[in-house]
Order: C-alpha cells, then sequence, then structure tokens
C-alpha cells in the first residue's frame, strides 16, 4: 500500500492518528454493557458437571438413609407400614429439597463469577480504548510538528528562490545597460566629450589612434611572433616565460609604429596562459600586458 511503512503501519502521522482515534471508537461502541452481553461463553462449562456430581453424592446418601431406615423399620416389626411410608417420603422430600438448593446456589455461584468476568473484559476494552485514543493524540502532534517544520522550510526555500531571481534580474540589467556603459568608456578613449556638456572637442583620428584605444581598452598590445624581427632573449620570467628584445617588421611597424621593442611573443604565452591572448581584428595576435604572470615586463 502506499505511504504505508513496513508491517501496513501508515508512513504518514496524521493516518495513524485517525486509524487510532477510530479504532478508539470501535473498541469504546465494542464495549457494550453486562446488560446486553451474553453469558454464555463466560459461564464456568463445568457447572453442569459439578451439580450433577453433587446431586449424585447426594441421592447416594439418601439411598443410604433409606437402607438404613428399611432396617430399622424392619427389626421394629413396621416395614411397609405407614409408619415407614411417612419417614420415607419425609426424607425423599429433604433429599429434593437440598438436591434443589444446591444446583440453586452452583448455578448463582456461576452467574455472578460470569459477570465479573464480563465487567473485567469491559474494562479491559475501555483501557484499550483509551490508550489507542492516547496514540492517536501523539501521532496528530507528531503530524502537526512535521508539517510546521515543512511549512518554515518552504518558506526559507521560497526566500532563497526569490533572492536569486532578485540577483539574475539585477545581472540582466547590468547586461542591459553594458552597451551604454561600453559606449561611454569608448567615447571617452577617443577623445569625443559626453552628451549633456555644452561644448565638444573633436579631433581627427588616426589609425594609431584608434589602435592605442584598442589597446587601452582591451588592456593588450601586439605581439605575434609574425611582426618580429631580430629576435633575442633577454631573460626569463618566474613562470618560465622567455622574455625578448627584436625590430618590427615592416607590418608590425604600420601596426605599431616603432621600429624596436621588447616583452614576451603572444604563441608562447598562448600555450601557458591562454587568457593574456587575444586576436586583434587585423589577425595578429595580442598580449595582455596586465595579467598577473606579465605585469613588469614592459
Amino acid at each position: 500500500m502506499a505511504g504505508a511503512a513496513p508491517g501496513g503501519v501508515p508512513a504518514n502521522p496524521m493516518q495513524q492518528a485517525s486509524m487510532a482515534q477510530q479504532g478508539a471508537l470501535a473498541g469504546t461502541a465494542g464495549a457494550g454493557t453486562v446488560a446486553g452481553t451474553n453469558l454464555a461463553a463466560y459461564q464456568n462449562p463445568y457447572t453442569q458437571q459439578v451439580i450433577d456430581a453433587s446431586a449424585a453424592d447426594t441421592l447416594r446418601n439418601a439411598q443410604m438413609g433409606l437402607n438404613a431406615l428399611g432396617t430399622q423399620a424392619t427389626r421394629a416389626g413396621a416395614f411397609g407400614g405407614s409408619r415407614h411410608g411417612v419417614a420415607m417420603g419425609e426424607m425423599g422430600r429433604g433429599v429434593a429439597q437440598m438436591l434443589g438448593q444446591q444446583a440453586a446456589g452452583l448455578r448463582s455461584q456461576g452467574f455472578l463469577n460470569a459477570q465479573q468476568m464480563v465487567q473485567q473484559d469491559i474494562q479491559n476494552r475501555m483501557n484499550q480504548a483509551a490508550q489507542l485514543a492516547n496514540l492517536g493524540q501523539q501521532s496528530f502532534g507528531y503530524g502537526q510538528s512535521i508539517q510546521q517544520n515543512l511549512a518554515q522550510q518552504g518558506t526559507a526555500q521560497q526566500a532563497l528562490q526569490q533572492a536569486l531571481i532578485d540577483a539574475a534580474k539585477g545581472q540582466f540589467a547590468g547586461y542591459q545597460q553594458a552597451p551604454v556603459t561600453g559606449l561611454g568608456i569608448m567615447t571617452q578613449a577617443l577623445g569625443a566629450s559626453p552628451h549633456g556638456q555644452t561644448q565638444t572637442s573633436q579631433r581627427q583620428l588616426g589609425l594609431m589612434d584608434y589602435l592605442t584605444a584598442g589597446a587601452t581598452i582591451a588592456g593588450a598590445f601586439p605581439s605575434d611572433v609574425r611582426l618580429k624581427t631580430n629576435i633575442k632573449i633577454t631573460g626569463k620570467l618566474e613562470s618560465g616565460l622567455n622574455t625578448y628584445s627584436w625590430d618590427w617588421n615592416a607590418e608590425g611597424q604600420k601596426l605599431t609604429g616603432d621600429k624596436s621593442s621588447s616583452g614576451v611573443i603572444a604563441q608562447e604565452v598562448a600555450e601557458m596562459f591562454p587568457e593574456a591572448v587575444i586576436t586583434g581584428d587585423h589577425g595578429y595576435m595580442m598580449v595582455d600586458y596586465s595579467h598577473p604572470e606579465l605585469r613588469g615586463v614592459i
């Protein structure tokens, strides 16, 4: 059965409480009263045997008395006479009375014993019903505690989920504002004044101005080995990277405007610290010298 523990007991404490209460009511209703109880099942099954045995003893003693009375009547020469008959009648009446009293007493005692057994049985059932009611009340209390704990956990989880939703909304709002923020940074890098000022300052930008602006924003500079010539090792960093001096070839001079420089080679940096290398729109590799492992190289 679904929701039941081993042994057929419901795992839900509320169901346990309900079953216990139902059992208590059934036990109380089924306890009954002495007046409405069939006493046959409680009476001593040997009562009739006791009565029969007592009657047999009484009749045996009565027969012995009759025999003695006959002997006396014979000796007195009155056997079979009226006096003998009267004596026998009296003795028979006494025996019958004794038998009736014995049977009534035994049956009365058996009935009283049966009543006591019925009353004890009823009391036992009432005690069992009370115990079931107490167990039901305990299960109900356990169920209430469990429900309260579940409600508290649900409230805590709801608050946590709401906090996550709020954080995601804040992050999404930041993403929405990122183009505007980036445009402001680019505008400042290009030397243009932001909107809202009464005066603007503009100048004609050359190729080096755009490259310088891009390098400033990205923190990266061209360092592709394909742009270099006369490369010489000048040292070694703690990370194991070599440092070099070189002359820019014609393409390198176009991109940087310099004839010679020093630093690292982008291809070697990419092998150890790929996050510090990017490829520019011009197709050559650039090194982010702000990377922790490259600070102070230039």
